[in-house]
């Protein structure tokens, strides 16, 4: 899998901590790398928008059917019950990275177009004064 990132050289600087924002982005990119078959790519990239930078992850991986959008950060929630907790996760990272994002002024949001279609995990946190 190719890890691509994309981040404009002028954006600015955000309201964060450095720690919390670095588990938000391995629980993201570590379920993006997981889910997404080789010779596929994961790419990473950020924009600034009115008062927020948001940072995106997007995969080419299998994606997540529409009736489990609205769930995916329910804690304990996945979307294949039947997949061991050891092979699958224990379905708590999600909610962590959305607590964390949320705590620090932003939001976070999962897109979708279903199964096979990949996914896109998007973060925002605030702009600096």
């Amino acid at each position: 899998v190719s890890l691509e990132v994309e981040l404009p050289p002028d954006l600015p600087a955000v309201l964060a901590d450095d720690d919390r924002i670095g588990q938000v982005l391995l629980n993201l990119l570590g379920n993006a790398l997981q889910y997404t078959p080789a010779g596929r790519a994961v790419r990473i990239s950020a924009r600034g928008a009115v008062a927020e930078v948001q940072i995106e992850i997007r995969d080419e991986g299998i994606g997540i059917p529409a009736e489990h959008l609205q769930h995916i950060f329910t804690r304990f929630y996945r979307i294949d019950p039947s997949r061991s907790r050891a092979g699958g996760g224990s379905g708590i990272g999600l909610t962590i990275a959305k607590h964390l994002v949320e705590r620090q002024g932003g939001r976070i949001w999962a897109e979708s177009l279903g199964a096979g279609q990949g996914s896109r995990f998007t973060f925002s946190l605030p702009v600096a004064p």
